[in-house]
């Protein structure tokens, strides 16, 4: 066998050279080749959060976008049901116009102003006269009810 020549020496920072490749450790506890490896991210990681962050990201726009697509379908729903409202307003009136171009309603418009037919006799209430009482319809009277106790009450509502 032949005998292999001393490896160089590497300087260290803090303390004695050492030999290459004998797989000792700097004295923080870290290995030769650099620094601690535990507080820094891998690239994979890196990655991964970047594309987390991505469909976050995409998440929100198209959530956002949602929201507002809603909120215009219900706009137009509201839009719809004011212009249908408005529409039978429309033909509400023109029903109105045609009833007030009628012959019926132009006589009964002209006996309220005293010109009515041959033979009416126009009249009018004076001013300041007092209303009259309402008519009360068949079978119901304009009484109140006499008092009945609670036991009354509930005879009355078993046995009619």
């Amino acid at each position: 066998m032949t005998a292999q020549p001393p490896e160089p020496a590497v300087p260290s920072p803090d303390g004695p050279p050492r030999r290459k490749g004998s797989g000792h450790r700097w004295p923080s506890g870290a290995p030769r080749g650099g620094p601690s490896r535990t507080g820094r991210l891998s690239r994979r990681s890196l990655v991964l959060s970047g594309a987390l962050l991505a469909v976050v990201w995409l998440v929100l726009v198209f959530g956002s976008a949602l929201a507002d697509v809603d909120a215009a379908h219900r706009r137009a729903e509201q839009t719809r049901a004011d212009n249908a409202a408005l529409q039978e307003r429309l033909e509400q009136g023109r029903a109105e116009i045609e009833l007030m171009q009628t012959d019926e309603f132009l006589r009964q418009q002209a006996r309220a102003y005293g010109m009515g037919e041959r033979g009416e006799r126009a009249f009018a209430l004076e001013a300041g006269t007092p209303l009259m009482e309402p008519i009360p319809p068949l079978g119901i009277s304009l009484e109140p009810p006499a008092a009945r106790s609670p036991l009354e009450e509930w005879f009355l509502l078993l046995f009619g």
